[in-house]
């Protein structure tokens, strides 16, 4: 009697199971999809555009890769007086620097910046325009996206390597008027070995501004791209000349 009891429960959990009534198992959660973030800034000296900076932000799991293109170019009666052309890569994983690795013409000076960390000696590989050194794993590029940057104060300049100890003090909300929109953006003003403004809207840079060599006022404003055949003459734009 007892054996058809257990025969007949049995059969039943089996038929619910072919029925998919009950539960299946748990399964692993899918990894999330990689997101990406394509931000163009242009680029003004007194109210003209001298040019473009791209950041491109690719998130993959914990990894996040940033790519940096940048290309100004002054011109004054049809005569090239300054260009400056910038390109890097970042890499970051599980919130730590893993690598940064850039090249900069600036107006003919040239320089090239690697930076490895090596967790297993618990250091930062710098290698600058073909010289070695060495420094704390948690010296980290200037390249401001994204608004943790704020609270460091031992850097290296993103285009030359040079270290730099800065202090960067919050300013609170501002006001600013971008693309024809008046956007609320959190000003911090950068001092020390680099001096910049900077303006976030949340977590994403929006503005920088800082003093050329010869005193004239340089900013970079986040455009609003809109996709479509905006966003292809945006990334025109934003192409070396």
């Amino acid at each position: 009697m007892r054996g058809k009891l257990v025969r007949g429960k049995l059969a039943a959990f089996v038929g619910l199971v072919i029925l998919g009534v009950l539960p299946a198992a748990a399964q692993p959660a899918a990894p999330a999809a990689p997101q990406s973030d394509r931000r163009l800034f242009d680029i003004t000296r007194y109210g003209n555009k001298i040019g473009t900076e791209v950041v491109e932000i690719d998130k993959d799991g914990a990894t996040t890769n940033i790519t940096f293109t940048t290309h100004i170019s002054v011109v004054i009666a049809f005569v090239q007086f300054y260009h400056f052309d910038h390109s890097a890569t970042e890499v970051w994983s599980g919130g730590k620097f893993v690598s940064y690795k850039a090249q900069t013409d600036d107006n003919g000076t040239k320089h090239e910046v690697s930076a490895v960390v090596d967790e297993a000696n618990n250091k930062l590989n710098l290698d600058i325009d073909g010289t070695h050194s060495e420094a704390a794993p948690d010296l980290v590029p200037a390249s401001w996206w994204n608004k943790d940057f704020v609270n460091r104060t031992d850097m290296f300049d993103s285009e030359t390597g040079r270290r730099l100890s800065v202090k960067v003090t919050d300013l609170g909300d501002e006001s600013i008027v971008q693309n024809g929109n008046t956007v609320q953006a959190r000003h911090y003003k950068v001092s020390g070995d680099l001096d910049r403004d900077l303006w976030f809207d949340g977590d994403t840079l929006v503005r920088i501004q800082l003093t050329g060599n010869d005193n004239s006022t340089i900013i970079s404003d986040l455009r609003e791209e809109t996709g479509g055949a905006g966003d292809q003459q945006s990334k025109q734009d934003a192409a070396p000349e």
